[in-house]
């Protein structure tokens, strides 16, 4: 499966290293499978619309898309073992994707992304969305909160309960969001099973996500870097037209004439004029973005895992 190049692990311990459990970012999802009863985590995601999740393609470039799409299953909840899964239609890896190469000469890799169509629409899911403009001149020295199912540290030890750390952006590039465990409170940062999933930064107003976990230092304990979004959002968005037939956000969310005030949507919302008429004000703005308030490690494919030097950990 897409995400087994990555550390896999049964889902039965913690993750992040040094970072807090996570009850709420609902749209962070685990990326794993179900084998003979039992429940493996072994990569991250978002949820981007009730039916695409992004990850990283990392995770499973090297591996045929078929046996992704059948095997896979992405978990929504506090921990894989515990959750509704949803099973993946089709996959999408980043057509100019370079992947990360170790030792002297090598390179960070790019266009560490891949989208997920789901078999069935999560409507109990509030989705998180991409940053669509450039971060450049805003990220370095912001906060931003990563999110993911991985293990606690380089000893691989366990994975599948959600966590959440906050990460200081230290360094961007055209490519990457860097951040350096020594910047970090207790020097949280991400690891491995991290992989694809979210690093989104507060507004103010919502949650936006800037960048998808790509990589850390071998021992999860220096630092991380994370592929921006931003740079690559108009190829995100061009597969999204393909499976919506829209660019909107709010479309894709089933956002128009919903019964609730959506003011951020692209396109007049219809239920702002009947909001108004009936409340004789004006819609608040929503704290989403365009969405109003609403209610058994496996042996045979852990051999793939070739982490050396600056080890892919996230």
């Amino acid at each position: 499966m897409m995400w087994l190049i990555a550390a896999l692990t049964t889902a039965n311990a913690a993750d992040m290293v040094n970072a807090d459990t996570e009850d709420g970012f609902e749209f962070t999802v685990a990326l794993g499978a179900e084998f003979g009863g039992q429940t493996i985590s072994a990569c991250t995601g978002s949820l981007i619309t009730p039916e695409v999740v992004l990850t990283a393609a990392h995770c499973g470039a090297e591996l045929p898309m078929e046996l992704v799409v059948s095997l896979g299953k992405a978990f929504f909840g506090p921990r894989v073992d515990a959750a509704e899964s949803v099973g993946f239609a089709e996959g999408i890896f980043h057509p100019d994707y370079e992947e990360l190469q170790n030792g002297i000469g090598g390179t960070l890799g790019r266009n560490d992304i891949a989208l997920l169509v789901l078999e069935e629409p999560v409507d109990w899911v509030e989705p998180v969305w991409i940053a669509e403009d450039s971060i450049a001149d805003v990220a370095v020295g912001a906060t931003v909160t990563s999110i993911g199912f991985g293990v606690t540290g380089s000893n691989g030890a366990g994975a599948g309960i959600k966590r959440s750390a906050e990460l200081t952006v230290d360094q961007v590039d055209d490519t990457f969001i860097y951040s350096y465990s020594s910047t970090n409170e207790d020097a949280a940062n991400i690891c491995s099973g991290d992989s694809g999933g979210p690093q989104v930064y507060w507004d103010g107003e919502r949650w936006v996500q800037w960048a998808v976990h790509s990589w850390g230092d071998q021992s999860c304990l220096a630092q991380s870097g994370s592929t921006r979004v931003d740079t690559i959002a108009p190829w995100v968005l061009d597969q999204l037209e393909d499976v919506y037939g829209t660019r909107d956000r709010c479309e894709m969310w089933g956002l128009y004439n919903d019964g609730i005030c959506d003011v951020d949507c692209p396109e007049a919302d219809a239920d702002c004029a009947v909001a108004s008429d009936v409340d004789g004000e004006d819609a608040k703005k929503s704290g989403l973005g365009c969405m109003a308030a609403r209610g058994a490690t496996s042996i045979w494919w852990a051999s793939i895992v070739a982490l050396v030097g600056r080890r892919r950990r996230s």
